[in-house]
């Protein structure tokens, strides 16, 4: 088994990259989760004015999402 310092070079910038995007994507989960839990809780009707067109488009967002992605993302919240 090759340890993580004997790596070739390009199989530990693979390695650091999928890091990376791991760790986006938790950190997306997240805000995909904390925007779902606000447009649970928003009321529409006592937000401002100028404030309803971006609510809409966070629900819009949320809402697209497949229920596997969402559910993911409010235990990423929960986690927190």
């Amino acid at each position: 088994m090759v340890k993580k310092n004997d790596e070739l070079p390009d199989v530990a910038m693979l390695r650091s990259e999928i890091e990376m995007l791991m760790a986006d994507r938790e950190r997306l989960l997240r805000a995909a989760g904390t925007a779902a839990k606000f447009v649970e809780k928003v009321n529409m009707a006592k937000l401002p004015v100028s404030a309803i067109p971006l609510a809409e488009a966070m629900a819009s967002a949320v809402n697209a999402l497949s229920e596997d992605t969402l559910r993911e993302a409010l235990l990423a919240v929960k986690k927190k």
